[in-house]
C-alpha cells in the first residue's frame, strides 16, 4: 500500500485539491464494464510520436486476437507531446482520466502525491515486477515510499551522436570524438568553418521539450556521479550544487555566440533539431537512444555514430546517466482495475518490445536487443545500455513550492543573456532550491530517504 507520507505532501498546493476532487465518485474512462455483454474498454493514453505509432498497430492486432479472447478491447490514444503532462493533469482533474498511461518519470512523485496512480503489486504479477526491478531501485523516480508504480519499457541511453562525414571533412577523428567541453568547443569551429552556412557544429535546442533535463543536466552528472538532475542535487550532502551549472552555460553561451551553434537555438525545438540532423546541418548533437527511431522515421542517410558524452574540462566521463523510459502506470480511477491490470502487463512485456524494436525503437529487454528487428542496427546498437549507463536517480527538484524563477528559466535567460554574469545568479538558484528543500524536509512534505541510494 502507498506510503501515508506520500498523501500529505504540501508541495502539491492546488494540484492535490484538483486531484481529490476529480476522484470523487470519478470512475476513469473505461467505456465498457465487466460482465456487460460486451468487451471491457481499457483506455490507454500516451505521448505522440513515432513509438505511439508502434504501439497503436500493435495493439490494433492485439485486441483483433488476444484481446478478444480476453473479452478487452484497449482504446489506445496518443496526445500531443508538447502538452502531455499537462493533458494528463486535466483529464484526472475532469474525471476523464484514462485507465492506463504513461507516466512520465519526473512527475511520477507528483501523481502519487495526487492519488493518481495505483501501488503495482496490488494489481500486477511477481514475474513482471521482478523483471523491472533493476530499475525498481529505492532512490529510483519510479518508486516512492518503497512501492514501485510505474514500470519502464524503454532504455533511453545517452551519447553524443556525431555526423562522420563532416567530422572527417573537418579532419576531426570521429573515432576519437571530444571527451571534454573546450574539446566539443573546438570540433564546433571546426565543422562550421569547412560547412560554410550549410553545417554547424552542435544542435542546441534551447525550446526543445527537456532541453535542460536531458541537454544541460546529462553531461554534468556524467561527470560529477553525485549528482541528480532539476537544480544538481547531491542526495548524500542534502544539498543543491547549482554553482555546477557554469561549465556547460558557458560551452553554449561560447558556441552562440561564436555561432558555431546551429543557427536559431534560442527558438530551436526538437524536432526541428532532429530533422536538422538527419539532413546533416550539424556535426554533434547531445542526445537519447530515442533520436535512432526519429532518423529512421525521417528517412535520413547521414552517417552517424554514437561517442560517449563529454565532460567539463577536467573530469573523466564517471557514468552515463540514462532513463529507463516509457513508464506506464494503472489509474487509481479505473472502473476495471483487474483488467487495466492485464493490459499493463501486454503493454510493459517483449511483444510491445519487439514491435518497438521493429521501429529501431531502444529495448529494455537483453533478448530484443540481439532479436532480427535490432541486431543489425548498427546505431542503434551503440545506443545498447553499458557499464557506465547508470539509471538516474529521482531528485526533489520538481517536488519543491521554490519562491522566485524556476531553475529551466534561470538556465534559460543566462543562455540568451551572454553579458548575464553567472555567479550571482546560480549563486541564488541554488539558495532558492536550497530554501525550499530544507523547508519540505522539515514540514514532513518531503523524506530526505526517498533520494537516498
Amino acid at each position: 500500500m502507498t506510503d501515508s507520507s506520500l498523501t500529505r505532501r504540501g508541495f502539491l498546493g492546488t494540484l492535490a485539491a484538483g486531484a481529490a476532487a476529480s476522484l470523487v465518485g470519478c470512475g476513469g474512462s473505461s467505456s465498457g464494464s465487466a460482465g456487460s455483454g460486451g468487451p471491457t474498454t481499457i483506455v490507454v493514453w500516451d505521448r505522440a510520436g513515432a513509438h505511439a505509432k508502434a504501439r497503436q498497430e500493435f495493439f490494433r492486432t492485439w485486441n483483433a486476437q488476444q484481446g478478444k479472447s480476453l473479452g478487452i478491447e484497449v482504446k489506445y490514444e496518443p496526445q500531443a507531446t508538447d502538452k502531455y503532462e499537462e493533458i494528463v493533469r486535466l483529464g484526472f482533474q475532469t474525471k476523464r482520466a484514462p485507465d492506463l498511461f504513461h507516466s512520465p518519470s519526473a512527475q511520477l512523485g507528483a501523481f502519487v502525491a495526487a492519488g493518481w496512480v495505483q501501488p503495482l503489486p496490488d494489481l500486477v504479477g511477481k514475474a513482471v515486477l521482478d523483471k523491472a526491478a533493476p530499475y525498481h531501485q529505492k532512490n529510483s523516480e519510479l518508486v516512492w515510499g518503497g512501492v514501485p508504480y510505474a514500470v519502464p519499457t524503454t532504455a533511453f541511453t545517452n551519447r553524443m551522436l556525431i555526423n562522420v562525414e563532416l567530422f572527417e571533412k573537418a579532419g576531426l577523428d570521429p573515432d576519437a570524438p571530444p571527451a571534454t567541453f573546450s574539446e566539443v568547443r573546438q570540433a564546433a569551429a571546426a565543422i562550421t568553418k569547412i560547412g560554410k552556412g550549410e553545417a554547424f557544429g552542435m544542435l542546441i535546442p534551447i525550446k526543445a521539450t527537456g532541453f535542460r533535463q536531458w541537454s544541460v543536466d546529462i553531461p554534468l552528472m556524467a561527470g560529477d556521479a553525485a549528482l541528480a538532475q532539476f537544480g544538481l542535487f547531491n542526495a548524500a550532502a542534502q544539498t543543491y550544487e547549482s554553482a555546477k551549472y557554469a561549465p556547460v552555460i558557458e560551452l553554449y553561451r561560447a558556441m552562440i555566440v561564436d555561432k558555431t551553434a546551429y543557427p536559431g537555438a534560442a527558438t530551436l525545438t526538437g524536432d526541428v533539431a532532429i530533422n536538422a540532423f538527419g539532413k546533416g546541418e550539424a556535426g554533434m548533437y547531445l542526445t537519447s537512444s530515442a533520436i535512432v527511431s526519429s532518423l529512421a522515421d525521417l528517412g535520413s542517410t547521414v552517417k552517424a555514430v554514437a561517442a560517449p558524452l563529454p565532460v567539463p574540462d577536467g573530469q573523466q566521463l564517471a557514468r552515463s546517466p540514462m532513463n529507463a523510459g516509457y513508464p506506464y502506470a494503472i489509474s487509481s480511477t479505473s472502473q476495471n482495475p483487474e483488467q487495466a491490470a492485464k493490459v499493463f502487463e501486454v503493454m510493459v512485456g517483449d511483444g510491445v518490445q519487439e514491435a518497438l524494436a521493429a521501429k529501431a525503437a531502444p529495448p529494455l529487454n537483453g533478448a530484443v536487443w540481439e532479436s532480427a528487428a535490432i541486431k543489425d542496427n548498427a546505431l542503434l546498437q551503440q545506443f545498447r545500455p553499458g557499464e557506465l549507463d547508470r539509471q538516474w536517480p529521482k531528485t526533489p527538484g520538481g517536488l519543491l513550492q521554490v519562491e522566485g524563477e524556476s531553475v529551466d528559466q534561470t538556465v534559460e535567460k543566462l543562455l540568451l543573456d551572454p553579458s548575464a554574469a553567472l555567479g550571482p545568479a546560480l549563486a541564488a538558484m541554488q539558495q532558492r532550491m536550497q530554501a525550499a528543500y530544507d523547508a519540505a524536509v522539515k514540514n514532513g512534505e518531503v523524506d530526505p530517504q526517498e533520494f537516498q541510494a
